[in-house]
């Protein structure tokens, strides 16, 4: 009687191609996976930034007078939150250590969210908050896993924010609309003002993303 069947140097040919493709395609779906979950926290952020604002206004009056955008002093950080934040976004601790920026001051408030992102915010022309995706994960680099957002006092808003208060990282000029050629060479010139471009995109990481 005569078997039919696979050699032993075919099973491992047949192997090896295999873990081939594997190598190929797992880089490629693990990017993927990895963006997606970057975007639905961006989109997740944003919008409990926006409404946190909007529910604070009630009680702390309009958002372009809760700083003096005009000038680059320091907030305290902890009153800030306390104030303005603390009861309309749902976290999970805050504290004034953390190993994402060793450079911040020591003054900066770290809030962790329940999804594993983190943001922390400090006073400059307006008050500029990072989030950061993956927490304290790294590489902690802005335009990969951190992303800036302005919230801009009625004097700053029209040079940062085209006119608004809560916004991705842009800087405006009086009549000037920037369409989406102009937020990719701006974002590829510094990751700084990706969050822009990726807002632009409605938090999606398009295939021209540069980071």
């Amino acid at each position: 009687m005569k078997f039919n069947g696979f050699t032993l140097a075919e099973v491992l040919i047949t192997l090896a191609v295999i873990g081939i493709v594997c190598a190929m395609t797992l880089p490629v779906i693990t990017k993927k996976i990895t963006r997606a979950d970057a975007s639905a926290k961006l989109k997740k952020f944003n919008s409990m930034m926006a409404n946190a604002i909007i529910l604070s206004e009630q009680a702390n009056g309009p958002v372009g007078e809760w700083t003096a955008a005009t000038a680059e002093n320091d907030i305290n950080t902890s009153d800030f939150f306390e104030t303005y934040l603390k009861l309309y976004i749902k976290y999970l601790k805050v504290a004034f250590t953390s190993d994402i920026d060793s450079e911040n001051k020591r003054n900066t408030l770290y809030v962790y969210l329940n999804d594993g992102s983190v943001f922390y915010f400090q006073k400059g022309k307006c008050v500029d908050f990072t989030f950061d995706v993956n927490g304290l994960k790294k590489p902690n680099l802005s335009g990969r896993d951190q992303f800036i957002f302005l919230l801009c006092s009625d004097d700053a808003a029209p040079y940062w924010c085209n006119g608004r208060h809560w916004c991705p990282y842009l800087r405006s000029s009086a009549g000037y609309t920037k369409q989406r050629k102009d937020l990719l060479k701006e974002c590829k010139n510094s990751p700084l003002y990706c969050s822009a471009l990726l807002e632009w995109d409605n938090w999606e990481f398009k295939n021209d993303y540069p980071y």
